[in-house]
């Protein structure tokens, strides 16, 4: 189901370079980890040029308390918000003010130098306005490449342009879109695929966070949201030619042969996540082919192979 949302404008006039936005819904050791990942462990970086706006979807407002314990830091700024689930991570851009808005997942943690290597890359693609993308390693390549054309890009990228970790947008572009259908699950990608006409598009593989890890991550449909919700949008984006038939095809193969069999060994294998995965096999009819239920559990065997080599990369 998507709903229909207009930006709305920002509460304060401060312009940092950088908004750090991160989405929240309880979690406060991991994101009390991360603020002091971005404050400590980046220490050198003048809190003028970056804010870290934290957005808070839990009724019980848990980590507001971190507020206080975070109190010096008056670039720090909480907001909570009553939308449900995934949105979140749309309504926290709404509250940033920087020059680049960047999505931040709560759990993720900034490596020393990170917050420096970020900057200097806004201040370096500000002019061409450059519609960026940081997959911090996961594409196993470890470098930056640019592109000229959205296609290339997101043929680059693959599915891991779902990936709200990834996500940025400048501030400008950000505003001017308007009223936008938002996809539940994925509000940030719904955003993310209105920028098919930038001038420039960068991919940074560096990799700049570490993962504290979630024990049994779980609670929605994961599946459905690979086979359903994810493909309907890069379906729609081939639909109105901002990709092509090629590059469509090629996301949806790699989500049959590498995602939802990482999912399958998570959840099946080794029992790692807990993810609903009702109504999967139906589901994946939609956007694939008959055979791609068999497919992605025929790969699943791959599965230990590909996360070793990633370990050794």
């Amino acid at each position: 189901m998507n709903r229909i949302f207009s930006f709305s404008k920002c509460k304060n006039d401060l312009k940092p370079i950088l908004s750090i936005c991160i989405p929240c819904y309880k979690r406060i050791n991991q994101v009390r980890n991360t603020l002091t990942s971005i404050y400590e462990t980046n220490a050198e970086i003048s809190l003028v040029d970056y804010e870290v706006v934290l957005s808070d979807n839990d009724p019980e407002r848990e980590i507001e308390v971190l507020m206080d314990e975070f109190a010096d830091k008056p670039n720090l700024f909480y907001y909570h918000t009553e939308c449900e689930g995934f949105l979140n991570s749309y309504h926290v851009l709404t509250y940033a003010k920087g020059e680049l808005l960047k999505l931040h997942n709560s759990q993720n943690l900034f490596r020393k130098g990170a917050l420096r290597h970020l900057l200097d890359e806004i201040i370096q693609e500000n002019t061409n306005k450059t519609l960026m993308f940081h997959t911090n390693g996961f594409l196993g390549n470890k470098t930056i490449c640019k592109y000229d054309n959205f296609n290339d890009f997101m043929s680059a990228l693959s599915y891991w342009s779902s990936w709200s970790g990834g996500f940025s947008i400048w501030k400008e572009d950000f505003d001017a879109i308007g009223k936008i259908e938002l996809n539940e699950l994925f509000p940030h990608t719904s955003v993310f695929l209105t920028q098919y006409a930038a001038q420039s598009f960068l991919i940074d593989d560096t990799p700049i966070y570490n993962v504290q890890r979630i024990a049994k991550r779980g609670g929605h449909n994961k599946f459905k949201a690979f086979t359903i919700d994810y493909p309907s949008l890069i379906m729609d984006s081939y639909m109105k030619g901002h990709i092509s038939l090629n590059c469509k095809n090629s996301i949806l193969k790699d989500i049959c042969t590498q995602y939802l069999p990482t999912l399958l060994f998570n959840k099946y294998i080794v029992r790692i996540e807990t993810f609903d995965a009702t109504g999967y096999r139906e589901n994946i009819k939609r956007y694939f082919p008959e055979y791609a239920y068999w497919v992605a559990w025929i790969n699943v065997i791959f599965v230990p192979f590909r996360m070793i080599g990633r370990k050794f990369l």
